[in-house]
């Protein structure tokens, strides 16, 4: 990551808070616009148990279009499109040590339209991306964005100074700075658990689903293999929803798919919503780890620690904050989630309380 150049005089900043995480997205445009916070080269922090990079299934050119893209967005796909349109350049995602969808470490990312098909694509070799199609070779491309991505865990970071991410905070503007904050980094479900009466079943399901691509990132013939794979895994889904969307009884010896059927008609599951998540579904699957209380303070002590170490002792403050409680779809679970807000209120307000202008709590 390249330095944003001089620090400007720090300003007052707000905080939205929304349910869906999606939703802040049209809130950091607002502030873009009023140009609270720089049009490009800005540089996420992102609390969370999920990366959110995925990348809605639409033709490129309409993330340009304000309110087609809005439309289409969902909770797992919001931040890319920010990347194509030339806002977000620098992502920092800070995960708990339940969090395996990407590997630690630093990745550069080409983001760009793909050549073929007309969507956004990115060359990025990780599992978390060839699993659900986002890949595409690098010559694919056009209109090319870099992403930098860094992955790091919460508690190594707390407890060993990082200085990767001291050289991007010192170096930062105010202006190009987002402080993002999903609810569910504290304790998070995996929503889609609550649709099987046991483990087992869940395992099934997963089993039909899942089709590994284990190819060396390094082989020469990567690009050719994932090609063969994604035809292949086509083929696997066109039949899996074939067989469980109708009264079809040849299941052409998938194995686990004559009792997955079984599964889905005696839980009365919703198929659509199940067959979507399969089909995307990569070998770490959705993390699920709903912290005790006893927990809860440890991490919001940590949290505060945090702010301390990088945010204050460096004379640090975002340019604007959003917060989403992902409650409403279980992500967080929604017991817990209304003490998690207050805690993370608290400490946003006694770490920046003479900076914060308003906290719109917008759901």
């Amino acid at each position: 990551m390249s330095p944003v150049g001089k620090k400007s005089k720090n300003n007052k900043f707000n905080i939205y808070i929304v349910e869906d995480h999606n939703d802040v997205l049209q809130y950091i445009y607002k502030e873009v616009g009023s140009r609270r916070l720089n049009f490009s080269n800005l540089t996420m922090i992102h609390f969370d148990s999920h990366p959110d990079l995925g990348i809605p299934d639409i033709n490129a050119d309409d993330v340009f279009k304000k309110d087609t893209l809005i439309d289409s967005l969902s909770i797992e796909n919001w931040i890319i499109p920010a990347v194509y349109a030339g806002h977000i350049s620098n992502l920092v995602w800070i995960k708990s040590f339940w969090s395996t969808q990407i590997p630690n470490g630093k990745y550069d990312i080409t983001i760009g339209k793909d050549l073929k098909t007309d969507r956004i694509r990115c060359d990025c070799r990780e599992s978390y991306f060839t699993s659900d199609n986002m890949y595409s070779p690098n010559q694919n491309l056009t209109n090319k964005k870099t992403l930098n991505l860094i992955v790091c865990d919460f508690d190594e970071i707390v407890k060993n100074n990082n200085e990767f991410l001291e050289n991007i905070l010192k170096n930062i503007d105010q202006k190009s700075l987002i402080l993002d904050i999903d609810l569910d980094f504290f304790s998070t479900q995996d929503p889609f658990k609550q649709f099987f009466k046991t483990n087992e079943e869940y395992e099934i399901f997963k089993k039909v689903y899942l089709t590994s691509f284990k190819v060396d990132k390094t082989d020469p013939d990567f690009d050719l293999k994932y090609e063969n794979y994604k035809n292949e895994k086509k083929d696997k889904l066109e039949n899996i929803y074939n067989f469980l969307s109708t009264e079809n009884n040849n299941s052409d010896n998938m194995e686990g798919l004559d009792l997955l059927k079984q599964i889905f008609v005696e839980n009365k599951i919703d198929f659509e919503l199940l067959h979507s998540y399969g089909s995307g579904m990569d070998e770490s699957g959705l993390p699920h780890h709903v912290n005790n209380n006893e927990d809860l303070i440890n991490m919001m002590s940590n949290f505060q620690i945090f702010f301390q170490k990088y945010f204050l002792n460096l004379s640090i403050q975002p340019g604007i904050v959003t917060i989403a409680r992902s409650s409403l779809d279980d992500y967080c679970p929604p017991s817990q989630v209304d003490f998690i807000e207050s805690e993370t209120l608290n400490i946003l307000k006694n770490n920046f309380q003479n900076n914060l202008n308003n906290v719109n709590q917008n759901y």
